[in-house]
């Protein structure tokens, strides 16, 4: 029986995961409520569970011997209301040296499937794209660590095929202690195709910088600013993010944040971000909700819920 595929179902999945030449953009989707709670600027931040999304080389120069999380995230729910899951972590297996692994689940509504000649539905379609990697991160220098991780990329939009392809990571973490400069390059790997020609993974650089100030009895209140800019690289365009949090005591914290970026050539454009967070004896529960400040924008009300764990 003909049927008009899955083709219209298709082009509506790809068309929200894929900026013009590029596609998989969920690789772009990060899942750790404490770097969209500050723009996703992640280059430099404090290794949390979610490292190997933000800068795995974090994970080098951090005092925490483990750290384990999950993640929950609905994505532009008034568009495509798309759900992400991801379960990531790292350990310390040498004095300087980490190992990384995550996987992320990223899930669509429903989609019709329609006979061609009587148009009939006959059936839905749900397209599911996921990612798993490990990695690892090295202390090169007592302020100076580098990391890289590799990921199996797996993405099925309802097309003659299921697309494949292998991605890598890479990054530099410099740790100044009154501030810290971070390097990355992300989803450099092989194309990804569907049964309609080859596709570029959403490569791209970033570079950042950040400090921490602490201040007050005993240190317990600590304001922490990030600046990072971007460039995608096989469709050239820009992107920028500032993100600030403050903390008491190591037990609360919130955070806002402002990110800048090309909606017509990248996989979400500009928006706001709140967060917010409590942690209690290595228990650390993450919240964090974007604003979409584009016209239209479909990521007004992304949220994103972490519980993780560290010791």
């Amino acid at each position: 029986m003909k049927r008009t595929l899955i083709i219209a179902a298709a082009a509506l999945a790809a068309a929200s995961f894929t900026a013009k030449a590029q596609t998989a953009g969920f690789l772009d989707v990060n899942p750790d409520p404490l770097s969209l709670g500050m723009a996703g600027t992640g280059t430099v931040m404090e290794a949390t569970p979610f490292a190997m999304w933000n800068n795995i080389a974090s994970t080098a120069l951090d005092e925490q011997k483990f750290q384990i999380g999950a993640a929950y995230s609905l994505w532009q729910p008034s568009m495509t209301a798309n759900n992400t899951v991801a379960v990531a972590g790292y350990g310390r297996v040498a004095r300087f040296m980490t190992i990384s692994a995550g996987v992320k689940y990223f899930g669509s509504k429903p989609f019709d499937i329609t006979d061609g000649s009587t148009g009939l539905v006959t059936g839905q379609f749900t397209p599911v794209d996921l990612e798993a990697g490990i990695g690892l991160g090295f202390r090169i220098l007592p302020i100076l660590s580098l990391g890289a991780n590799v990921s199996y990329v797996h993405s099925d939009i309802g097309g003659p095929e299921k697309g494949g392809a292998v991605s890598a990571d890479f990054g530099a973490l410099l740790d100044l202690k009154f501030m810290r400069v971070g390097l990355t390059a992300e989803n450099i790997g092989s194309k990804i195709s569907y049964g309609y020609g080859s596709y570029n993974l959403p490569a791209n650089v970033n570079l950042g910088v950040g400090t921490i100030q602490r201040f007050g009895e005993s240190d317990k209140h600590a304001l922490a600013v990030n600046l990072q800019a971007g460039m995608t690289l096989y469709e050239p365009s820009v992107f920028a993010g500032l993100g600030a949090q403050y903390t008491y005591n190591d037990f609360f914290r919130v955070s806002a944040g402002y990110h800048y970026g090309d909606a017509e050539k990248q996989f979400f454009g500009s928006y706001a971000s709140v967060g917010a967070g409590i942690r209690v004896l290595g228990l650390m529960i993450n919240a964090a909700y974007l604003i979409g400040t584009d016209k239209d924008s479909p990521l007004t009300n992304t949220f994103t819920i972490g519980l993780g764990y560290a010791f």
